[in-house]
Protein backbone atom coordinates (compact mmCIF):
# COMPACT_ATOMS: atom_id res chain seq x y z
CA UNK A 1 0.00 0.00 0.00
CA UNK A 2 1.60 3.61 -1.14
CA UNK A 3 1.84 6.28 1.34
CA UNK A 4 -0.53 9.07 1.13
CA UNK A 5 1.25 12.04 -0.07
CA UNK A 6 1.62 15.09 2.19
CA UNK A 7 1.70 17.69 0.02
CA UNK A 8 -0.96 17.68 -2.88
CA UNK A 9 1.49 18.52 -5.50
CA UNK A 10 2.80 16.43 -8.65
CA UNK A 11 5.00 13.10 -7.06
CA UNK A 12 8.93 14.34 -7.14
CA UNK A 13 7.60 17.93 -6.70
CA UNK A 14 6.13 17.63 -3.02
CA UNK A 15 9.85 16.28 -2.61
CA UNK A 16 11.64 19.30 -3.62
CA UNK A 17 9.49 21.49 -1.89
CA UNK A 18 10.22 19.42 1.61
CA UNK A 19 13.90 20.04 0.86
CA UNK A 20 13.65 23.77 0.04
CA UNK A 21 11.50 24.03 2.95
CA UNK A 22 13.74 22.30 5.40
CA UNK A 23 16.81 23.95 4.13
CA UNK A 24 14.67 27.63 4.98
CA UNK A 25 14.46 25.76 8.34
CA UNK A 26 17.92 24.61 9.19
CA UNK A 27 19.32 28.63 8.20
CA UNK A 28 16.37 29.99 10.57
CA UNK A 29 14.77 31.92 7.30
CA UNK A 30 11.23 32.73 7.20
CA UNK A 31 9.37 30.77 4.90
CA UNK A 32 6.03 31.70 3.10
CA UNK A 33 5.23 29.28 0.26
CA UNK A 34 2.27 27.07 0.79
CA UNK A 35 3.01 23.74 -1.46
CA UNK A 36 0.44 25.12 -4.54
CA UNK A 37 2.52 28.46 -4.92
CA UNK A 38 5.81 27.16 -4.64
CA UNK A 39 5.19 24.72 -7.60
CA UNK A 40 2.97 27.51 -9.56
CA UNK A 41 6.12 29.54 -9.03
CA UNK A 42 8.48 27.07 -10.76
CA UNK A 43 5.40 26.08 -13.48
CA UNK A 44 5.27 29.58 -14.19
CA UNK A 45 8.90 29.95 -14.79
CA UNK A 46 8.87 27.93 -17.98
CA UNK A 47 12.38 25.93 -16.82
CA UNK A 48 10.58 23.71 -14.55
CA UNK A 49 12.28 20.63 -15.66
CA UNK A 50 15.90 22.55 -15.12
CA UNK A 51 15.73 22.64 -11.72
CA UNK A 52 18.74 20.86 -11.10
CA UNK A 53 22.16 21.74 -9.21
CA UNK A 54 23.86 21.42 -11.87
CA UNK A 55 25.24 24.87 -13.66
CA UNK A 56 23.14 24.77 -16.33
CA UNK A 57 20.63 24.27 -14.08
CA UNK A 58 18.47 26.99 -12.65
CA UNK A 59 17.51 27.70 -8.82
CA UNK A 60 15.61 29.68 -6.75
CA UNK A 61 16.70 33.67 -4.81
CA UNK A 62 14.97 36.12 -2.70
CA UNK A 63 15.36 39.44 -3.93
CA UNK A 64 15.59 41.05 -0.14
CA UNK A 65 17.64 38.61 2.31
CA UNK A 66 15.61 40.16 5.04
CA UNK A 67 12.05 38.75 3.89
CA UNK A 68 10.52 35.61 3.97
CA UNK A 69 10.66 33.21 1.09
CA UNK A 70 7.20 33.59 -0.78
CA UNK A 71 6.20 34.31 -3.99
CA UNK A 72 6.58 38.08 -3.57
CA UNK A 73 10.02 37.82 -2.91
CA UNK A 74 11.94 34.90 -5.06
CA UNK A 75 12.69 35.11 -8.33
CA UNK A 76 14.42 31.92 -10.59
CA UNK A 77 17.80 32.16 -12.07
CA UNK A 78 20.28 30.87 -13.58
CA UNK A 79 22.71 28.98 -11.40
CA UNK A 80 25.69 30.41 -14.10
CA UNK A 81 24.85 33.93 -13.27
CA UNK A 82 24.97 32.99 -9.03
CA UNK A 83 28.54 31.14 -9.96
CA UNK A 84 29.16 34.50 -12.21
CA UNK A 85 27.81 37.23 -8.74
CA UNK A 86 30.18 34.91 -6.17
CA UNK A 87 32.93 34.57 -8.62
CA UNK A 88 35.21 37.07 -7.10
CA UNK A 89 34.42 36.88 -3.88
CA UNK A 90 35.99 34.79 -0.79
CA UNK A 91 34.05 32.65 1.37
CA UNK A 92 33.85 35.26 4.21
CA UNK A 93 32.90 38.03 1.75
CA UNK A 94 29.67 36.63 0.79
CA UNK A 95 28.50 36.33 4.54
CA UNK A 96 29.32 40.22 4.79
CA UNK A 97 28.56 41.33 1.14
CA UNK A 98 25.33 39.16 -0.29
CA UNK A 99 24.42 39.09 -3.67
CA UNK A 100 21.75 41.34 -4.51
CA UNK A 101 19.06 39.91 -6.88
CA UNK A 102 16.71 42.26 -8.76
CA UNK A 103 13.54 41.58 -10.77
CA UNK A 104 15.60 41.55 -14.02
CA UNK A 105 17.23 38.79 -13.41
CA UNK A 106 14.45 36.29 -13.09
CA UNK A 107 13.60 33.99 -16.30
CA UNK A 108 9.85 33.88 -15.70
CA UNK A 109 8.69 35.59 -19.23
CA UNK A 110 7.17 38.73 -18.37
CA UNK A 111 3.42 37.95 -19.29
CA UNK A 112 3.47 34.65 -16.87
CA UNK A 113 4.39 37.02 -13.82
CA UNK A 114 1.96 37.20 -11.11
CA UNK A 115 2.97 37.96 -7.90
CA UNK A 116 0.52 37.66 -5.95
CA UNK A 117 -1.03 34.22 -6.18
CA UNK A 118 -4.79 34.56 -5.53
Amino acid sequence: MPFPTKYHIPKPWGLHYARAKAQAKSRREDWAFTPETWYRHWELSGVMQHRMRKIQGYCMARVDRLEAWGPHNCIIVNRRQTLLKNLDRGPTRRKIDPVEWSEQDDVTPNHKKNRSFK
